[in-house]
């Protein structure tokens, strides 16, 4: 199995709803990492950090698997 990247990879990027939760659930796990590590206190509870990941995480799975306006486009045609 050969992995390439979608033939429309810059909007994706910029437009897609997943790629926007993903990158949120990381700057709070790295929010909390920092806080955690500078001031030795947890700026939120694990377990409502880890809710909210999850909550992020399930809101990227459903938007990478839903039609988004300006980032879903048909496949090119021919030898791709």
């Amino acid at each position: 199995m050969k992995l390439t990247f979608v033939h429309n990879l810059e909007d994706v990027l910029k437009r897609a709803w997943s790629i926007r939760f993903l990158a949120l659930a990381t700057l709070l796990d790295a929010a909390q990492a920092s806080v955690s590590f500078f001031s030795g206190s947890e700026l939120v509870s694990a377990p409502t950090l880890s809710l909210l990941n999850m909550g992020l995480a399930l809101a990227a799975l459903f938007a990478r698997c839903v039609a988004q306006q300006g980032v879903t486009a048909p496949a090119p045609q021919g030898d791709a």
